[in-house]
């Protein structure tokens, strides 16, 4: 049979056949369980398993190619990163949802831009998101307390295999529960002395909502992103698309001459808020020298 998993736990793997709807708690076979570490069983991976209904018994034969596989959470075969920004306590963060978008981008996984407690909008984050929009990202602004757009999230996630990512206490765990209509995990209490949320989510675990699987994610805003630096100036969409202006082709964006993205954040086209988080996050990735290139 085959299947995914839904979560480890002690050594147990609970795969969901989807052709019966059963979840079967899985061990996993010698020659998977003792292979390298890329090749460990975690949570999304697609496997091939047997079940004996006489001893109640199931074994993981064989793991499948995976599609990606983040390590922070470490969780494989993700189609959509939620990435869930407050309004309010905690105050939205760009420069970790730029952080997320590229972590995201290098998997092939897409992100969608979901900003919580949006009846406390301000004109400030407004002018913000509307620039992650011009930029070509989906962006939606949601109210569990409020019920504003749940049912537009629900669409945009139907049929796919998503993670949530943000902040503690941006609303990630409160938006799972109203999804599903019942308690799904506890809410963490905001810190006010830390100003950030306390993470009670403890492990990585799919949850079905609505014909489609959502995970909550532990660690995902504490990243290092390792990419050579030609490609990470690609990620930035809007960036990119205004690249073929720029004199050079391998254009950073940063210290070359005649370039259409500075031009652009210049002219206020390209909010200077996210070039700003374009460059500090380029300060955090190791490359080596680069050279630039006539056209």
């Amino acid at each position: 049979m085959k299947g995914f998993i839904l979560k480890s736990l002690s050594g147990d793997f609970y795969v969901l056949n989807e052709l019966d709807n059963n979840t079967y708690i899985c061990k996993a076979k010698g020659s998977i369980r003792n292979k390298n570490d890329n090749a460990n069983l975690v949570c999304g991976d697609i496997v091939e398993f047997e079940h004996d209904p006489q001893a109640n018994y199931s074994l993981i034969t064989q793991l499948y190619p995976r599609k990606n596989k983040l390590i922070r959470p470490l969780i494989a075969n993700v189609d959509i990163a939620l990435i869930v920004m407050s309004t309010i306590k905690p105050s939205f963060d760009s420069y970790l949802v730029d952080k997320l978008i590229v972590a995201a981008s290098l998997e092939n996984i897409e992100p969608v831009i979901l900003v919580s407690k949006c009846e406390f909008m301000t004109d400030e984050i407004k002018s913000l998101i509307d620039n992650y929009r011009l930029a070509g990202y989906q962006v939606v602004e949601v109210s569990s307390h409020e019920n504003i757009n749940l049912d537009k999230v629900k669409e945009i996630i139907r049929g796919k295999k998503v993670v949530l990512a943000g902040q503690s206490a941006s609303g990630k765990s409160s938006l799972i529960n109203s999804l599903l209509g019942d308690n799904y995990r506890l809410i963490g209490d905001f810190s006010e002395k830390l100003g950030r949320g306390k993470h009670q989510t403890r492990e990585v675990e799919y949850v079905y909502i609505d014909r489609s699987y959502v995970a909550d994610s532990p660690g995902f805003s504490k990243l290092d992103i390792i990419v050579e630096l030609p490609i990470y100036a690609k990620l930035f969409k809007d960036f990119n698309r205004l690249s073929s202006q720029c004199k050079f082709d391998n254009c950073l964006h940063k210290d070359e001459p005649n370039c259409a993205v500075k031009d652009a954040v210049e002219s206020g086209i390209i909010d200077s808020r996210r070039y700003n988080n374009y460059l500090h996050l380029m300060s955090e990735i190791k490359d080596g020298k680069h050279v630039w290139q006539k056209k």
